[in-house]
């Protein structure tokens, strides 16, 4: 299972249980086995899943960045 570790919010269906609002928080590999962390942003619940047991993930929406662009003109050509 392929998780990429990076701002959003999830979706998981896990042994015929429904979670959503969920965010990453970690990845764990412990004797072979891969867990991945998740925290419900609504409830504070934190989760840990084992990857393999998964049914279902996804990605629902990704989370805006922090930095804000400045939209300025980049060039002399530009200026007044």
């Amino acid at each position: 299972m392929n998780i990429i570790a990076d701002n959003g919010f999830y979706e998981v269906e896990y042994e015929n249980e429904y979670y959503e609002h969920l965010e990453f928080v970690r990845i764990d590999h412990i004797c072979e086995i891969t867990y991945v962390t998740l925290k419900n942003i609504l409830t504070g619940e934190v989760y840990t899943f084992d990857t393999d047991r998964i049914k279902r993930f996804r990605k629902i929406m990704k989370v805006m960045p922090t930095i804000k662009e400045n939209h300025v003109a980049d060039s002399s050509s530009y200026s007044l």
